[in-house]
């Protein structure tokens, strides 16, 4: 590439050009990714101004033909609405009817909307203009208004003479040639619009005319350099063909003696970095073993990492084994101080409850003590209760007696007053049995009224006698059922009659019952108060005994406890004496085993050369001891 730029330069310096035009194709030639970047941005940039004039100049055409279409349109309107009014006003006038109110009142909001949207697009100019034109509506509306209430009023003439007269048509001029002058300006205006429009895009083509005659010669500039850079191009890319076909045979060589030390050097990274990877596993191992690791294994292998990690390995083996005993070991030793601990607790705790025991045999003795003589007092009491409630006992059964002679005269009375109320629901079942019958007859004779209106009905439509005799006939049937009815009311008011009085009678009878069981109800009461104020007593007395019985209860229990108590705790103190006894011979035990341990662990850390290590002060208590002394000693008794 540096071969092709240079033979470029040596091809472009070898043309001296002496014109205007060659010194700028030279220029472009020497520039030309410059030149066509300027080129191509500046043809952009005047292709979107020239495209943007034309639209925003055709834009603002089309918007102010389409302004004088709808102020054409908006003129056309006010003259037409004008003239509806000014119509509808005299034809109201002229005919009468005011249904030509109606239409000039729906015109006006359309010649009044008409006229703002005029104004809306025009110069305030314009409007003043406009403006002048107000004074003459006013008094063109007032005056229409003014006819159509004469026509209300029913004077049509009259509104006629008013719109037809001079002051109406010299104002109906005058606002005429106002709206004229006004339309005149806007479309003044609106030509001035257009021909300012015109020119600008006039101008908007004679820019776009003049950009692209600078586009073409631009572009004109660029490609003939384009085509001298391509043949240029042309001639150094054979040059280089060349001069590449001999430096093919040199790259081949040296490819081959490069790929020769890229297999070295290969060969060589590949056994640095297998000497890395081994280093680092052992570096790995060894960290393990620091942090405490002894079950990990260093890899094995035919190199010269080899040896060491085999003899690494029998190193850790070596050491583990040694650890795992001295770990056994020191748990042995801790368990055996803890077991030395419990016992020692356990003795002091048996000779402790031993004290307690003998103690609380003591004063079981006295409780029983008190308890015996708690029993005998209890004793008198309940005989003297006893007693007592003999006596009561008697006056309670002659109170019994006379209250059951009292209770058969009660039974009697009220068997009597019982029999007394069933003979009154019989009279009331009698009375209900009246009732129904009463209610019947006179559904019966409800019948029989209705039966004498039609019978009588048609006697009063017969004229044939026989007719009216057989009439008759049916309207005396009629009367001797409702005379049977009749008689028999008066037979179920004689029963009903009877019934009352026997009811006077029973009620009578059963209030002199009640009257005489009132005397017994209150002798009854008497003896039930004595009877109460006698089991009182008999309450009071058996409770007296109960609780002297409980009493003498719970002081025998409280005996009996006291003697099981008493031989548990003999028991127990039996106990403890063959637990301590069994203790102490447990310790001789762990103290033979701590030795046999401490013979064994001293063996085995001899493998080992260790340092001289400083003596540990008396004061220093072992980890695995102190723990020892920490864990909780539970002995059940």
């Amino acid at each position: 590439m540096n071969t092709l730029e240079s033979q470029d330069n040596l091809q472009l310096t070898t043309v001296e050009p002496t014109t205007p035009v060659g010194k700028l194709r030279q220029y472009v030639r020497s520039h030309l990714l410059g030149t066509m970047g300027v080129t191509v941005a500046g043809s952009v940039v005047l292709t979107f101004v020239s495209v943007g004039n034309m639209v925003r100049t055709y834009q603002g055409f089309q918007s102010t033909v389409n302004k004088q279409f709808e102020l054409q349109k908006q003129a056309d309107k006010i003259t037409y609405a004008d003239e509806v009014l000014t119509m509808s006003s005299r034809m109201a006038a002229s005919t009468g009817d005011l249904k030509w109110e109606e239409r000039y009142n729906n015109f006006v909001p359309l010649l009044d909307d008409a006229i703002a949207n005029t104004l809306d697009n025009v110069t305030d100019e314009i409007r003043a203009e406009a403006s002048k034109t107000d004074a003459a509506n006013q008094a063109l509306i007032e005056m229409e208004t003014q006819a159509f209430e004469l026509v209300r009023a029913g004077r049509a003439s009259e509104a006629l003479q008013l719109l037809l007269g001079p002051e109406y048509g010299e104002q109906k001029t005058i606002y005429a040639e106002g709206n004229a002058r006004v339309l005149a300006d806007v479309e003044a205006f609106i030509d001035a619009q257009l021909e300012s429009y015109r020119q600008g895009f006039r101008a908007s083509i004679g820019f776009s005319v003049g950009t692209l005659s600078l586009l073409m010669i631009a572009w004109v500039l660029v490609l003939s350099a384009v085509r001298d850079y391509i043949r240029d191009r042309i001639r150094a890319q054979s040059a280089l063909k060349q001069s590449q076909s001999e430096l093919s045979a040199i790259n081949n060589e040296l490819r081959q003696e490069a790929e020769a030390r890229r297999q070295q050097e290969e060969k060589i990274r590949a056994e640095s970095e297998q000497l890395q990877e081994d280093i680092g596993e052992l570096l790995d191992v060894v960290c393990d073993i620091e942090e405490g690791d002894l079950t990990v294994q260093a890899k094995v292998n035919d190199r010269a990492t080899g040896l060491v990690s085999d003899t690494l390995n029998r190193l850790v083996e070596s050491l583990g084994s040694i650890l795992q005993q001295v770990d056994a070991n020191t748990q042995e030793v801790s368990l055996s101080g803890q077991r030395h601990k419990r016992i020692a607790a356990v003795v002091a705790e048996s000779t402790e409850q031993q004290t307690q025991a003998v103690n609380k045999a003591l004063e079981l003795t006295t409780i029983v003590q008190k308890a015996a003589n708690s029993a005998a007092d209890q004793l008198d009491t309940t005989k003297q209760s006893l007693l007592t409630l003999q006596g009561t006992v008697v006056n309670g059964q002659a109170t019994m007696q006379h209250l059951t002679a009292d209770i058969d005269v009660l039974r009697q009375g009220s068997d009597r007053i019982v029999q007394q109320m069933k003979t009154l629901g019989e009279f009331v079942g009698q009375t209900d049995q009246f009732v129904l019958d009463q209610s019947e007859i006179a559904a019966e004779t409800q019948v029989l009224a209705l039966n004498a209106s039609l019978v009588a009905a048609r006697a009063a439509e017969q004229r044939d006698p026989q007719q009216f005799a057989r009439v008759a006939r049916d309207f005396e049937l009629i009367a001797n059922q409702v005379s049977q009815l009749a008689q028999q009311t008066n037979d179920g008011l004689n029963t009903l009659e009877q019934r009352s009085a026997q009811i006077h009678q029973v009620v009578s009878d059963v209030d002199a019952n009640v009257q005489s069981l009132g005397g017994l109800v209150e002798d009854f009461n008497r003896g039930v108060q004595q009877t109460d104020i006698v089991f009182q007593d008999v309450q009071q007395v058996t409770g007296q005994a109960v609780e002297a019985g409980d009493v003498v209860a719970q002081t025998s229990q409280t005996i009996v406890g006291s003697a099981e108590i008493t031989a548990q705790r003999m028991q127990a103190i039996a106990d403890f004496s063959a637990q301590i006894a069994q203790q102490s011979q447990h310790a001789r035990e762990v103290s033979d085993t701590m030795n046999t341990l401490s013979t064994d662990l001293l063996e085995k850390v001899q493998v080992f050369k260790l340092p001289a290590q400083a003596e540990t002060p008396a004061s220093e208590t072992p980890a695995s001891e102190a723990a020892a002394t920490e864990l909780p000693i539970a002995v059940e008794v």
